[in-house]
């Protein structure tokens, strides 16, 4: 047998089997897909007020009994839920009508999220996801009136901007958990904003 045309044969064959190897590799890679998560928002407000009472799902019950120990509000109300389905980045922008807190209806208030997460494990069966950076911010409308030359009330509208942003922080898959409070136009008024992420189905 010629031995350069047996080398070179193994030679081959060996590649090819290589070759094979790494594409099966690559295959296998790509039917795992990344793990999928429902993100939802949602925005607390409390208050002193009874007329503005309303039911809470049962998913909040304990954040708003933890709430209660630190804040002397009587009622709690739900006023706005966002829910996204995302592997590891959300980043919202819409209407924010439940928020609109001025007389005039025609102004609308706006808001505007973003956040970035990953799954990490910090104890056998427990996920713990590790945000680098959340962002909430909403635009709110402000009208002013003032009189022209002829005495004509004229109303004029600006927003102004408020919000949160933070870095780095943790949470438990599906467990609701505050990740800050904001003040509303109303002096008897606090919103907060509950977080929970969970494993989408």
């Amino acid at each position: 047998m010629n031995k350069p045309n047996f080398i070179f044969k193994t030679f081959l064959l060996l590649l090819v089997l290589s070759a094979t190897n790494i594409f099966a590799q690559t295959d296998a890679k790509q039917t795992q897909a990344d793990p999928c998560y429902e993100v939802i928002l949602q925005l607390v407000v409390a208050s002193n007020s009874a007329s503005e009472k309303s039911t809470l799902p049962p998913a909040l019950s304990n954040t708003v009994k933890k709430l209660k120990t630190l804040y002397n509000y009587s009622d709690y109300r739900l006023t706005t839920t966002f829910l996204q389905r995302t592997t590891n980045y959300v980043e919202y922008k819409s209407l924010l009508n439940d928020f609109n807190q001025t007389a005039d209806r025609s102004y609308p208030a706006f808001s505007d999220w973003n956040l970035t997460f990953r799954s990490v494990s910090n104890a056998p069966g427990k996920n713990v996801l590790q945000f680098e950076s959340f962002r909430f911010g909403m635009k709110i409308p402000i009208v002013t009136s003032s009189k022209d030359e002829s005495g004509k009330i004229q109303s004029s509208v600006i927003y102004d901007s408020t919000g949160i942003t933070t870095r780095r922080f943790s949470l438990n898959e599906s467990e609701p958990t505050v990740i800050g409070s904001l003040t509303t136009s109303k002096p008897d008024e606090l919103m907060f904003l509950v977080l929970t992420v969970k494993p989408a189905e």
